[in-house]
């Protein structure tokens, strides 16, 4: 990471103790993947008090840490710093057992004139919290959501001209499954993404056949077909042309892979959105970055 830091991504918990781990594994997958210059990662394990000290000069801190608030495994909780910065000073505890909300409390006092203009707490809902156990599937699956969020928020302010007009941000490359679609909003339009031998294609989640949503179609890897589970129309997987009836295909969308992060381009349908740069072939990737 170089030159001054605009955005510091801070991940809280403990890597031994199941779903805890989800900060420390954002932190891990984003700094794996690449980050815009100037966003930068900070493993906070369990040590809150370094929460407050990386934060020192820095415009926009993120905190990722796994909770328990009774909400259903795998969701994801937003908070601003403002809704937790002002906890009275914390009493009875030592700088081992300062947690990182806490530590905001602690750094808006200490920081002063050098705490972030802008805080941002991403919370998941764990499931499992035991010694040993690996994450979840729940929580997996947020962990791959912040991930995504992260990687949206911080391309958009990049300042480098992307994303183009008419993309929309999906899924991350490593979070789509082998075998199966795995169904993304692109804006209002439901898309799919799936992933084949030489690489990865995108198609508007709508069987040519009857309208019906493909997220939860199957693919025949020995046919190369994707099968929709309505009435067993199959398509190409590759080209999204008809199989079943030749005349019957699947909406291809032009994607991108920028920074691990997969971008799509649907086509516009009543004409008022802008014009989008759409040069690749349609439903198949290239990588920007």
């Amino acid at each position: 990471m170089g030159g001054r830091v605009r955005a510091l991504i801070i991940g809280c918990g403990n890597l031994l103790r199941g779903d805890d781990a989800a900060g420390p594994e954002v932190v891990r997958r984003l700094t794996a993947r690449g980050l815009p210059d100037g966003v930068g990662c900070v493993d906070a394990a369990t040590a809150g008090i370094d929460v407050a000290l990386a934060m020192r000069s820095v415009p926009h801190a993120i905190v990722v840490d796994a909770c328990r608030s009774g909400s259903p495994p795998g969701t994801l909780i937003e908070l601003s710093g403002a809704e937790l910065e002002q906890l009275p000073p914390p009493s009875g505890i030592s700088l081992h057992s300062l947690r990182w909300d806490h530590a905001l409390a602690f750094a808006r006092w200490r920081l002063a004139a050098e705490y972030p203009a802008r805080v941002t707490v991403l919370l998941i809902e764990g499931e499992r919290f035991e010694y040993g156990e690996p994450l979840s599937p729940a929580v997996e699956e947020g962990v791959e959501r912040v991930c995504g969020r992260i990687l949206r928020e911080m391309l958009d302010a990049d300042g480098e001209g992307w994303p183009l007009p008419g993309w929309h941000a999906g899924p991350p490359v490593e979070a789509v499954p082998d075998g199966r679609p795995m169904p993304f909003l692109a804006g209002a339009a439901p898309g799919i993404v799936v992933r084949i031998k030489t690489g990865l294609r995108a198609f508007r989640s709508r069987c040519a056949h009857a309208g019906l949503s493909l997220d939860t179609a199957s693919i025949d890897c020995g046919s190369s077909a994707l099968v929709c589970r309505w009435h067993a129309y199959r398509f190409d997987i590759d080209t999204g042309k008809g199989l079943t009836a030749p005349h019957r295909c699947l909406e291809g969308w032009p994607l991108r892979v920028v920074d691990g992060l997969i971008w799509v381009c649907p086509p516009a349908t009543d004409g008022s959105a802008e014009e989008a740069d759409v040069s690749e072939r349609p439903g198949h990737e290239s990588d920007d970055r």
